[in-house]
């Protein structure tokens, strides 16, 4: 994690954050009420496992919810979830 620290580009994380808030943004306008109230297809989530590129524990987690519960969880317990464990692999 230190060596990957070393030559993260940090802008271009930021370029990433801002184009998902961007993108997001753009996708929740274009929701109805009742969509907000569905989940994630069985086959999407099959999917999500394909590409490798969460646990499973994760993708059973996120899918779990529907997009309503998604959009409600507050963006900063998710950033928190996400420092705590860089904290954590740091103190190892």
């Amino acid at each position: 994690m230190i060596e990957f620290s070393k030559v993260l580009n940090i802008q271009e994380l930021y370029n990433y954050a801002k184009l998902v808030k961007e993108n997001s943004e753009k996708m929740m306008l274009e929701l109805s009420f009742e969509q907000t109230k569905s989940k994630i297809p069985e086959e999407k989530k099959e999917y999500l496992r394909t590409l490798n590129v969460a646990d499973d524990w994760l993708i059973e987690y996120w899918c779990d919810k529907n997009i309503r519960g998604l959009l409600q969880m507050p963006f900063s317990r998710h950033w928190i979830m996400h420092l705590e464990a860089c904290l954590k692999i740091k103190n190892k």
